[in-house]
């Protein structure tokens, strides 16, 4: 799902290839020294003298440190994610500073729903408002981002756990659902930005008498949804671009919406 372009914006290089793009704001912001980035002809590119994953990361470590409280931005985590080219690992990087670099976030979303006697019934999530990226949004029951260099599965059973306070016990019938490419202009500590994310997706259908309880503050609420429900909420805005493309692959892939429940 790409939902952007990349027009005006100055590509962002490292180790040879392209990661991300950004806006000029953001160039000027990240030029001003001390800094690991060169600008060139061909773009930003962090500086090609830096050669393996240890020194990137490194380098990018102490740049965020020396920008933490200059750029106050948004959602500081003090979390590392790996940006990737292919199935080979560049560098990490402070989660924070992916959007300012167009770079790409790795994550993992599950759809998860009940049966009932009326029929199945999808868990939504109503993202918290102190969320710094999309507050107050419905969502797809569990989503986040993959930390250093865990893997898909590794994450999907922590944040099952953490966001929805579901054991791995109910995790053996999860089943992957194909991936999301996610690329928007979004507004970031008051300047254009590009969010880009690679999601791979799951869907699993929890026990009918198990209630996915919020638990780390991530949800405000969780809400259960027919098909039909979930359809018109997502035609009336108000859902994460992810969250509303999982949750209507997740009907027309189960058939309810062509079975039972057409939209």
């Amino acid at each position: 799902m790409e939902t952007g372009g990349t027009q005006g914006l100055v590509p962002v290089r490292a180790a040879g290839v392209r990661v991300g793009w950004l806006w000029n704001d953001w160039l000027q912001r990240t030029l001003v020294a001390p800094t690991p980035f060169e600008l060139h002809p061909t773009g930003l590119h962090l500086a090609p003298a830096i050669e393996s994953f240890a020194g990137r990361s490194a380098a990018l470590a102490r740049w965020a440190d020396s920008i933490r409280d200059r750029w106050s931005l948004p959602g500081w985590r003090d979390e590392r994610t790996v940006v990737w080219y292919g199935q080979r690992p560049l560098f990490g990087i402070e989660r924070a500073l992916l959007r300012p670099l167009g770079l790409t976030l790795r994550s993992v979303q599950a759809c998860a729903w009940r049966q009932t006697p009326s029929g199945p019934m999808i868990w939504v999530a109503h993202r918290s408002m102190s969320k710094p990226i999309d507050p107050g949004k419905y969502d797809a029951l569990v989503a986040g981002g993959i930390a250093g260099l865990d893997a898909p599965w590794e994450t999907l059973i922590r944040e099952c756990h953490e966001e929805a306070g579901i054991p791995p016990s109910l995790l053996s019938k999860a089943l992957p659902a194909g991936s999301l490419e996610l690329s928007y202009a979004a507004d970031y500590d008051q300047l254009p930005a590009l969010h880009r994310e690679h999601v791979t997706l799951y869907e699993v259908e929890l026990p009918a008498d198990f209630i996915p309880t919020p638990s780390d503050g991530e949800h405000q609420a969780i809400l259960s949804m027919s098909p039909d429900e979930a359809l018109a909420s997502i035609a009336q805005g108000g859902w994460t671009p992810d969250g509303a493309q999982a949750t209507t692959d997740l009907i027309s892939r189960q058939g309810w919406s062509v079975r039972k429940y057409g939209k």
